[in-house]
């Protein structure tokens, strides 16, 4: 409770220090819902003109949008110090996490936001009221689109903590880290019924970019109870399994650094 307290103390600090420039801050904002919108538009007219694809239509791309940005905008913004950590580890700063008796992971994440990302929630929250307007979704729709929202936003958070720890193997595990990630993110933004088979079995159980938008589009339309129970089982092993895999590579780390020649 102590390092989570700390964690909210951090993130409030650090939206504190980032409203200090109001004009920067507005302009991160809108400007990121503005780059977005470019993306939904493109995938938007590409489903209006190939039509309905695998059962998804054209209007399936704002709930696509929806789950995706509202779930990076909510990761990035109040954990933005996760993708600091190839940087902490160049630089050596990450020493200085070393020595705090509060939890390592927890302080390294909210370390930084992210305001830019705060337009991508906006962006993404707007997408969804449009998808839930013209799905007509039920209150329970709603409430599972909730829960859906969490528990992307847990694997999106995990599988990030997964390539960004990378990092600690690698003498410049940056680009290594950025080019996993890059490719988790930009699959999660595909149309959702361009990926079958053995492709979507891949973005779905080894590099779950699915499973932050179009999966939990595909439940909250079909109501699919099996759906959202592989969702929870697949959040808890990628949340639990990158847990591990932090620590675990944070031992490689120390290990560098007592012989001198890590981070």
């Amino acid at each position: 409770m102590g390092s989570l307290k700390l964690a909210m103390l951090n993130i409030k600090k650090n939206f504190k220090n980032e409203k200090e420039l109001k004009s920067s801050f507005i302009i991160s904002v809108v400007g990121m819902a503005i780059n977005n919108i470019a993306f939904l538009i493109l995938w938007y007219y590409f489903g209006k003109t190939v039509g309905e694809i695998n059962g998804w239509k054209p209007l399936d791309i704002f709930g696509l949008y929806g789950f995706t940005s509202t779930t990076f905008g909510l990761v990035d913004s109040l954990f933005n110090g996760l993708y600091k950590i190839p940087e902490y580890i160049t630089t050596g700063n990450f020493d200085k996490y070393l020595l705090t008796p509060k939890n390592i992971l927890l302080k390294v994440s909210t370390s930084k936001i992210s305001t830019s990302a705060l337009g991508d929630l906006l962006f993404g929250i707007v997408c969804f009221i449009i998808f839930a307007f013209f799905n007509k979704l039920t209150i329970i729709q709603l409430m599972l689109s909730l829960l859906l929202i969490i528990l992307s936003s847990i694997i999106f958070y995990s599988f990030s903590l997964i390539c960004m720890s990378i990092s600690f193997y690698l003498m410049d595990g940056h680009n290594v880290s950025t080019g996993l990630y890059g490719t988790f993110v930009s699959n999660s933004l595909y149309h959702g019924g361009a990926f079958t088979g053995v492709l979507r079995a891949i973005f779905i159980f080894i590099i779950p970019s699915l499973l932050v938008g179009a999966v939990p589009v595909e439940i909250v339309k079909g109501l699919s109870l099996d759906g959202l129970i592989v969702v929870i089982f697949l959040a808890t092993f990628w949340f639990l399994f990158s847990v591990f895999f932090f620590y675990k590579s944070l031992r490689k780390y120390e290990s560098n650094n007592f012989f001198g020649f890590g981070g």
